[in-house]
């Protein structure tokens, strides 16, 4: 309808919303036209939520990264490593001159049930307590260790081209190894 004969009929007296809801619902262009708007306003809402959900599903990912409380309690976590491994160190040379003395004198109390755990447990251990003094002097030298982001990108960047070309090697040789493999039966069938 044009605004002319729109005006001409509420003139005369026709409630021209009813008019327009009429034309609307009888005419199948005009009915798709306000489907599609209908349609446009709930992907856009779609849209919205997706868009919502996403930012909160990242949230969850990197709120290690970038929430205060977590990173907190990671420093302080590091830090209660860092000052027990610091007294390890400060204490080595006591520590090296108790584990290589033998020990006599009182023995451990354990349940008789344990005493299995215990048997399979202190074999197991004792190659890492004779490996402690090398875990120890590790600790020390990394804590003295400088690396700077520039070297350690450098490092990274070789490390990275020399898996490449390994991958590249071990893919060569699966392929000839699938090569002589097919050779091999086709020799045998002749």
């Amino acid at each position: 309808m044009t605004l002319f004969s729109i005006y001409v009929f509420q003139r005369i007296g026709f409630d021209v919303h009813q008019l327009q809801d009429d034309y609307h619902h009888k005419l199948p262009s005009l009915k798709l036209i306000s489907q599609l708007k209908s349609l446009s306003k709930m992907r856009k809402e779609h849209h919205k939520i997706n868009l919502e959900v996403q930012a909160r599903m990242q949230d969850k990912e990197t709120s290690d990264l970038t929430h205060l409380k977590v990173l907190g309690e990671k420093i302080d976590k590091v830090q209660s490593l860092n000052s027990h491994m610091q007294s390890i160190i400060d204490s080595k040379a006591q520590l090296l001159t108790r584990l290589q003395q033998p020990y006599v004198g009182e023995f451990i109390k354990l349940e008789a049930q344990y005493h299995r755990y215990a048997s399979e447990f202190l074999p197991e251990i004792a190659p890492l307590l004779a490996d402690l003094s090398t875990h120890l002097d590790n600790i020390s030298w990394m804590k003295f260790l400088n690396l700077p982001d520039s070297k350690m990108d450098n490092m990274l960047t070789e490390l990275g081209s020399t898996l490449a070309s390994l991958q590249t090697t071990f893919q060569s040789l699966c392929q000839m190894r699938n090569s002589m493999t097919n050779v091999y039966s086709h020799q045998a069938i002749d």
